[in-house]
């Protein structure tokens, strides 16, 4: 299946008073139509980063892509004019923010947000077609009594409302590429389970290719076909899901799965940790990113690990992933 989004040795960095630190480096990875690609990795790992940089909106000028590539069906997309690269935003391709509470407009009603992103695709819609294409895209998106909605401002509506709002402004425009930015965050089980379905069937239905950011491992289990485990700005493993799960081979992964709650542990355990944390990113350790906080380096960590094909379809930056196999 051909892929829509290619990005290729990606690398981001962002001016602070320490001076440039490197914030994102040799990112890579591809999603086809109706595929499924997870970015998974602590807080702060770049997940966030890659995505901003993917959609040309990083904060300027303070960040800024320094290398690498990022093609949409083929077009470089870093080469594009602003104008150029800014219709692509909305029209083919749509992201949607972590924090629903923060990427609304807290004083404007969800129609006028809802209108000004269909504008994108239907600028000569009279008010009528406006409020009837929000009425669908609510309804869509499973809000029931859409008509009533679209007056409320978006403090009015439950956290759950505010997110499948976001995804209908993000499928306006009905993009070939959605990137879902922590899209349960704060969210309890049942309208995270909600949001997750409701992704998967828009995707079914439409063929939208999905890049899926989250902390979360059972999330990335339950809709993941491949999946890219960052840490610190770099990608350390990229698997099919089934086999990362099933077979981890870098350090970081393992320990991020020994981390997840299980039934069959004892009760009122301690739960398996990865010790120390994740260092600041003006003070990264010399070589492998994880050295500092892996059980297993050694001398040879000291050299940056590229990423090495397995020979079971997955790469891994580790140097010792054979003898840890």
């Amino acid at each position: 299946m051909k892929n829509v989004l290619e990005v290729e040795d990606l690398s981001v960095a962002f001016a602070t008073d320490a001076g440039v630190v490197d914030v994102v480096g040799s990112v890579g990875f591809s999603v086809a139509a109706g595929e499924t690609v997870g970015i998974v990795g602590e807080s702060g790992c770049g997940k966030s980063v890659t995505a901003l940089a993917i959609m040309g909106l990083l904060p300027r000028p303070a960040g800024v892509v320094t290398g690498g590539s990022i093609r949409f069906d083929g077009v470089e997309l870093r080469t594009l004019e602003p104008d150029a690269r800014a219709r692509y935003r909305g029209r083919t391709m749509s992201m949607v923010f972590q924090e629903p509470m923060t990427a609304l407009n807290p004083v404007q009603r969800i129609d006028r947000q809802l209108f000004e992103a269909i504008r994108l695709v239907a600028p000569k819609a009279s008010g009528v077609d406006l409020t009837r294409r929000a009425i669908a895209l609510l309804s869509e998106v499973g809000i029931p009594a859409p008509e009533s909605r679209l007056a409320n401002y978006p403090h009015e509506l439950s956290g759950g409302m505010r997110q499948r709002v976001l995804i209908a402004m993000a499928l306006a425009c009905r993009p070939r590429l959605l990137i879902a930015d922590e899209p349960t965050t704060a969210l309890d089980v049942t309208i995270q389970a909600q949001i997750l379905e409701l992704i998967a069937r828009l995707q079914r239905e439409h063929g939208t290719a999905v890049i899926l950011i989250t902390h979360d491992l059972g999330v990335i289990a339950e809709i993941a076909d491949d999946v890219v485990v960052m840490y610190a700005g770099r990608v350390v493993e990229h698997a099919k899901v089934g086999p990362l799960f099933a077979n981890p081979r870098h350090p970081y992964t393992r320990g991020l799965l020994h981390s997840i709650p299980r039934l069959d542990r004892e009760p009122r355990t301690r739960l398996p940790a990865i010790a120390g944390v994740v260092p600041a990113l003006s003070e990264m350790p010399v070589g492998c990113r994880f050295r500092n906080r892996c059980e297993h380096a050694e001398a040879r960590c000291e050299v940056e690990p590229a990423l090495e094909a397995t020979g079971k379809g997955s790469l891994v930056a580790c140097v010792r992933w054979r003898e840890l196999d």
